[in-house]
């Protein structure tokens, strides 16, 4: 927790001393107005980008960023603390149905695109996974390293590491790979994404789950598997392989497409009410310079996959 506010201060004040730059540059121009935004640890830094870039031609408005998770942004919204939420998932029924119930109308926007990452140490043999073994190893079923691969120890024990409940990225894990069960009780729920790859790097046991960029971005860090998908009875019966870290599977076509079987849209909610309010900020995070800011950032371009909701 302690880690999490830290990120909150350190992007308050950044944001704000861009903020304050630009009035110095300016000081007959009062701020207008503020605009705050709290959500996805995994958009966390890609939000701090686009604000940056934004407030270059806008220097009389604030964007105070927080860092928390998906749930923590969506609650603060409907209770009309923030002004955006940033969310890595869906909205869930419960969401909807508490911001109806507050006369609360929300307005969704994918803003980029991203993918969930599986990783393991640079150390560990193992270089590919399907998706029922990793199902396996989150539910407690499969809980020593050579069930994965026969060549490595049989005393050798998995480390899970998975998120918090609030998490958008361990919603979204385990609705798609554990099918809506919950975590084994050995899995180690952890507060953020760095704190995921901070557990994975060091120890040669562990395993875990990270949006795309975050482990792109930590590549000297964590080795991304490569996933196995096998097709359903209903299917012929073969085995897809899909590289989590090949061109051809991570391509912008490929995440916006779905054709990778743990991709997923990133997304901006706000209300309705407010939309005159952040509509400035957000249509500069989906213009040219801002979808060019998703891609150095190692995400995919939202393309034309927004929607309203």
């Amino acid at each position: 927790m302690a880690t999490t506010r830290l990120r909150q201060i350190a992007l308050t004040a950044v944001a704000a001393l861009i903020a304050l730059s630009g009035l110095s540059a300016c000081a007959t121009r009062p701020v207008n107005q503020q605009i705050k935004v709290l959500g996805s640890d995994t958009m966390e830094k890609l939000t701090a980008d686009w604000v940056r870039m934004y407030m270059r031609g806008h220097q009389g408005e604030q964007i105070l960023v927080r860092a928390g998770d998906t749930g923590a942004g969506i609650a603060s919204l409907i209770a009309g603390d923030i002004d955006l939420a940033a969310a890595s998932r869906e909205m869930t029924e419960e969401e909807r149905a508490l911001a109806k119930s507050k006369g609360v109308r929300l307005k969704r926007v994918t803003v980029a695109r991203d993918a969930v990452a599986i990783i393991v140490s640079p150390v560990n043999k193992l270089t590919r996974i399907s998706l029922e073994d990793l199902r396996k190893v989150y539910l407690g079923q499969i809980n020593t390293w050579q069930k994965l691969d026969p060549s490595q120890n049989a005393a050798d024990p998995i480390r899970a590491f998975g998120r918090e409940a609030s998490s958008g990225t361990s919603d979204y894990f385990q609705k798609h790979i554990l099918q809506g069960d919950a975590y084994g009780g050995d899995v180690k729920l952890m507060p953020s994404s760095e704190a995921i790859i901070g557990g994975v790097m060091g120890n040669r046991l562990a395993i875990g789950f990270v949006g795309m960029a975050q482990a792109h971005q930590a590549h000297d860090k964590v080795k991304i598997l490569k996933l196995n998908m096998s097709s359903t009875a209903a299917n012929a019966a073969a085995t897809t392989t899909v590289s989590a870290a090949s061109n051809a599977e991570t391509s912008d076509e490929a995440l916006s497409s779905d054709e990778y079987p743990l991709s997923r849209p990133l997304l901006f909610y706000y209300d309705l009410s407010k939309e005159a309010k952040v509509k400035a900020f957000v249509d500069y995070c989906l213009s040219k310079d801002g979808q060019a800011a998703v891609s150095e950032m190692g995400f995919m371009p939202a393309h034309k996959t927004n929607a309203s909701k």
